[in-house]
């Protein structure tokens, strides 16, 4: 009689390889996991005094060179070449003439890299002059880097997205700067523009010659963006019989630094409760900056709740039963911040502080 053949296991198939970036099955996922030390009781409360991200854009000859190079203890980039007639220290990329001046991306980012390799540098503020021709060099970088004749050959906008990832870059190796204790002041150029206005007639504004989307990026990442010109308006002469009266343009010869935005100039900020605008010393410009941050850093209650009032009273004209709005559209009065200032939040007073700040005064119904 014929045995029967014993019968064989199948075959395993071997496990299909998993995919780079697969999630694990379930299984894996119910291993117990190490234990992390909790810093929930390392917590802080209260404002860190750290060195800040200025950006200071103006036209030409406003003074933003004399500004950076009287911020404390600065270290000029001089990325355009425009400080010879300025005294200041400068970053020298090459030992020739003119060597001060980058002609590569890459010697900006050597040169900051220099900063971070030498901690005991003694230098307490980087100035880079200016932004806009920083982003030249940037944009020949990726150019050159990616084999592209000039940004536009990436296609329509994609070579300023590409530039706006290498800024990214570039601001963390500056963060790592702050958090070494150094400044950062930033300075560029303005331009007039003409807004498209959907509610009204269009209109010029100040903004940047830089690409909006560098701009956007850099400005959203400064703690302070001041826009630095001369006092000066337009108006009709009077007495002018003309059957056209045009405006005549005026100067005070004063430069101020404006701090809170408006329609001339939206892209104005400030995260400090500082006044809305300042006047560059003449002698000594950053001067009045720096009292402001200092008075604005060491704030206290009765300090804020001091200016607060002022600000209400200028305001409303002196009449504090008037109910108002700020600019940014709250409705408010002086019974309802003086429950704020009964609260004592120095955080939340700061922050009312610098919306009356930025509140123009009621205006007499004729």
């Amino acid at each position: 009689m014929t045995t029967a053949p014993t019968p064989r296991p199948a075959p395993t198939q071997a496990p299909a390889p998993r995919p780079a970036g697969a999630r694990l099955p379930a299984a894996h996922h119910s291993q117990p996991q190490p234990t992390r030390a909790s810093r929930l009781s390392a917590v802080s409360r209260g404002i860190l005094h750290v060195p800040l991200r200025h950006l200071f854009y103006g036209p030409r000859g406003v003074g933003k060179t004399s500004l950076g190079a009287d911020a404390p203890a600065p270290l000029f980039l001089d990325i355009e070449g425009g400080s010879p007639l300025v005294n200041v220290t400068r970053y020298t990329f090459r030992d020739e003439p003119g060597g001060h001046v980058p002609r590569m991306y890459e010697e900006v980012l050597t040169g900051i890299d220099d900063l971070l390799a030498n901690p005991g540098h003694g230098y307490q503020s980087l100035v880079i002059d200016t932004l806009d021709a920083l982003e030249t060099l940037l944009h020949d970088f990726i150019c050159r880097r990616d084999g592209k004749a000039n940004v536009e050959a990436y296609g329509y906008g994609k070579g300023y997205k590409v530039a706006v990832a290498e800024i990214r870059v570039l601001k963390e190796r500056l963060d790592r700067l702050i958090h070494a204790g150094m400044a950062i002041v930033i300075l560029a150029h303005s331009d007039e523009k003409t807004y498209k206005n959907p509610r009204g007639p269009d209109y010029d504004r100040f903004l940047s010659e830089m690409h909006e989307l560098a701009w956007a990026k850099v400005a959203a990442w400064c703690d302070v963006v001041g826009f630095v010109n001369f006092e000066g308006g337009g108006a009709a002469l009077k007495g002018d019989e003309s059957q056209v009266k045009r405006a005549r343009g005026w100067s005070t010869g004063r430069r101020m630094i404006q701090l809170v935005p408006d329609a001339s100039a939206p892209d104005v900020k400030c995260r400090l409760s500082l006044p809305t605008e300042l006047e560059l010393g003449e002698a000594h410009p950053w001067a009045p900056f720096a009292n402001a941050k200092l008075k604005a850093e060491c704030a206290t209650v009765d300090t804020l709740a001091a200016d607060i009032t002022s600000e209400i009273d200028r305001i409303t004209g002196g009449d504090r039963t008037i109910v108002f709005f700020t600019d940014a559209g709250t409705k408010t009065s002086y019974t309802d911040i003086q429950d704020l200032i009964t609260a004592g939040d120095t955080s939340v007073l700061t922050r009312v502080l610098a919306g009356l700040k930025a509140t123009t005064e009621i205006q007499e119904t004729p």
